[in-house]
This record gives structure tokens, C-alpha cells and sequence, in this order.
């Protein structure tokens, strides 16, 4: 990323707030007494802005302010991107809301990495270019895309790309099944055109794609632990023929319950979004909606285990008994709670993948040439640091 100021002021007019500021650079903070100082008021999502028509006297007021403060001022050609957000959002089908977040310190720009589901000129940019804001649009069925300007020139349009759910992904960087962020024109209307008629379609067979991906590797390793301990039950001998006795057994059965709960979450995690795709695609073919059923069936009855650990792995919910319990104890409890369910989906394995291609929106999303399958786990992202909140 190339140098920039250590505290900048990029100013934008806002046909609803007037004349918006966002403070962004290693030491923004330094900004913030100047934009209080012009009459600047800081709003919500941390911009700033002086409400009336006069913007060129708010401007010359702040500028010897920011020069005492040793901060720059950059005036925006383009419309303050909230603006373009929220026309945006009011015209996509559905119910979709916009909201600006500003990476006012250049980490927290490295911080998006790992959330920004995208192999196109988007990931690029925020990778290699100093991106201080860009805007989220989130619709009401769960997708979060991010637009951003794309370059000073009002005429290059803006870009628009995924975002993953933290819910479902802890890490989308560099993901072979990302859907490719594209350029949309500088008109709104125009814009959202193009999200619905090109990128939405892509998004969707992309996060098909991915859930599928993860919901068969869980199952396949699934499959070798069940097969493995059901040779133990079977015969009594552990896999270097070890006779066991009733201990050795029980044993063997918890360490089975342990690495099938680990094992098993992902499925839990991802199938329900399948599962519904997969009963409008079976609608007309009974057995196939039996299978969807009985795999639905099998999911809900192993919820109320995935509430307990998604709870466990928050302290402040947890309850103070439930917090003596060793992590490793309660992966054991919960798995050899889901044993039905997994049984289930192991049984339908076949099945559930038939059907689940077969229910692909407008088609497979397949990993670029060259590229490998992702694996449910997927590959550690560049920055060193782990995900963290987004700002």
C-alpha cells in the first residue's frame, strides 16, 4: 500500500447532511479537534458534517485549522458515497439497508481482508490501495456486499463485492469459490442493474458452491471416523488389534464423539441454507422430498446442541457451572448427542449431493482453473493477525 498522510480530511457534499468529513490515516485523531473547531459534528458512523448549502465557507474555515492540526484536506469530485448507498438500497428488490464504514486507521482496512469474499478488482484494491470508507449493503435474507469508489474519477463508477457471513465463514480471503466483484456504472439506477442481473446470480451460485464444498469434506472425513470406531464396536480390538476390554471401549466412543462434534459442524453450519434450496428443487419428486425432510429432521434435532456450543464459546453467556466443564467434555456430550443425526446424513450422503447439485442456481460456481477445492477450513488469510470486528 503506498504512504499516505499520517492525518487526512476527506470532504464530500451530502445532499441529506451537507458537507461530510472522514478523518482516516495513522493519526486521524489528530483531525478530530480541527473538524470540532470548524463546527463539524460527528455523526454515527463516525463522519463528520456541517449541515447548510454554504460548503465553501465551512471548507475555508477548516483548512487553516486542519494545517495547524498537521492534517491534510482532500475534496471528493464524487457525491458522498452514503448517498449512493442508500439510492442504491431503495431500489434492489427485497428489503436491503446501506451503512458507510470508515477504516479511519489503515489496519483497520486490513482488518476487512478476511470478511471481503472476492477474487476480483475489489480484493485487489483494498489489498494494494489505501481504501478509507466504503459502504456495506445488507439485505434482510442475510447477503452483505461492500461498495466502494473505485478511483478519484466519478466516471469510473464504484465497485461492488461480497462480503461473508461470520455466522457461517471465519475467514474468506483468497477463497477459489469467491464470486468476482464487478464495476458498476456511476448511476444508480444504472448500478443496480447490474448487482441484480449480474453479480446477485453469481454471489448465490458461488456461496451454493462453498456451502456444498464444506457440508461433502465434513461428511467424507465423517464417514472415515464412523467406519473407523464401527470396526472397534464390531470387534472388540482396537487399529493396532488391541483387545478391549469394556473401559478401552467407552474410551473409544467418547474420543469418536469428540472429533465427530468437531467434525459434524460444519454440516450443521451450512446445510440448512442447502437444505432449502434443495426442497424447492425437489418439489415433484416424493422420494426426493422425503430425503430433504428426513435430513431436515436430522438437523433441527441436533440444534439445540449447536445453541450449546455456540453459547460455550462465549463466557459472558455461559452459566458458571457449564464453565467448569472441560472444552473437551463438552464436544464429547454434544456428540454423542448428534450420533442420530449424523448416522442420518451419512446414510443419505449420495443422495443429499445428487439432490443438492441438482438444486445449483443457474448453474455450478466452480474454482478457477488451475485453482484447488477448498476444504471446510480455508486457508490462513495474509495478515498475520486473526479476524477481527469490523469497524
Amino acid at each position: 500500500m503506498p504512504p499516505n498522510p499520517p492525518a487526512e480530511i476527506r470532504l464530500a457534499y451530502s445532499r441529506a447532511a451537507g458537507l461530510v468529513a472522514i478523518a482516516h490515516g495513522e493519526q486521524y485523531r489528530w483531525t478530530h479537534t480541527a473538524l470540532e473547531q470548524a463546527g463539524f459534528t460527528k455523526r454515527d458512523d463516525g463522519s463528520y458534517s456541517t449541515p447548510g448549502p454554504d460548503v465553501r465557507a465551512a471548507a475555508a474555515k477548516l483548512l487553516p485549522l486542519a494545517h495547524r492540526h498537521h492534517a491534510t484536506v482532500d475534496v471528493s469530485p464524487r457525491p458522498f458515497l452514503g448517498d449512493i448507498a442508500d439510492r442504491i438500497a431503495a431500489r434492489l428488490p427485497g428489503t436491503w439497508t446501506a451503512q458507510v464504514e470508515i477504516y479511519a486507521h489503515p489496519v483497520w482496512q486490513d482488518d476487512l481482508l478476511p470478511w471481503l469474499w472476492d477474487r476480483g478488482e475489489l480484493v485487489r484494491a483494498v489489498e494494494d490501495q489505501r481504501v478509507p470508507y466504503a459502504a456495506t449493503l445488507t439485505s434482510d435474507t442475510g447477503v452483505e456486499l461492500l461498495l466502494a469508489e473505485r478511483g478519484e474519477d466519478p466516471q469510473l463508477g464504484y465497485l461492488v463485492g461480497a462480503l461473508a457471513s461470520p455466522q457461517e465463514f471465519n475467514d474468506s480471503y483468497d477463497n477459489p469459490y469467491a464470486p468476482t466483484s464487478i464495476v458498476l456504472p456511476s448511476q444508480p439506477d444504472l448500478a443496480v442493474e447490474a448487482i441484480t442481473d449480474a453479480f446477485l446470480p453469481a454471489y448465490h451460485r458461488a456461496l451454493h458452491a462453498r456451502r456444498l464444498d464444506a457440508v461433502i469434506t465434513a461428511l467424507d472425513e465423517l464417514r472415515a471416523e464412523y467406519d473407523e470406531v464401527t470396526a472397534i464396536w464390531v470387534s472388540g480390538r482396537s487399529s493396532d488389534d488391541t483387545l478391549l476390554d469394556g473401559h478401552g471401549l467407552r474410551e473409544a466412543n467418547r474420543t469418536f464423539a469428540e472429533r465427530a462434534w468437531r467434525t459434524f459442524r460444519p454440516v450443521l453450519t451450512h446445510a440448512p441454507g442447502l437444505l432449502q434450496q434443495c426442497g424447492a428443487a425437489a418439489t415433484g419428486r416424493s422420494t426426493d422430498a422425503d430425503i430433504v425432510v428426513q435430513l431436515s429432521e436430522a438437523l433441527a434435532s441436533s440444534q439445540a446442541a449447536l445453541d450449546v456450543w455456540r453459547h460455550s464459546q462465549n463466557p459472558a453467556s455461559v452459566q458458571p457451572s457449564a464453565r467448569l466443564l472441560p472444552p473437551t467434555e463438552v464436544r464429547t456430550r454434544l456428540g454423542l448427542e448428534a450420533v442420530p443425526a449424523i448416522e442420518t446424513w451419512l446414510a443419505q450422503r449420495d443422495a443429499f449431493v445428487r439432490i443438492a447439485r441438482s438444486a445449483e442456481p443457474s448453474g455450478p460456481a466452480r474454482p478457477p482453473v488451475g485453482g484447488s477445492v477448498p476444504c471446510a477450513q480455508p486457508a490462513v488469510p495474509r495478515p498475520s493477525h486473526p479476524p477481527a470486528p469490523r469497524h
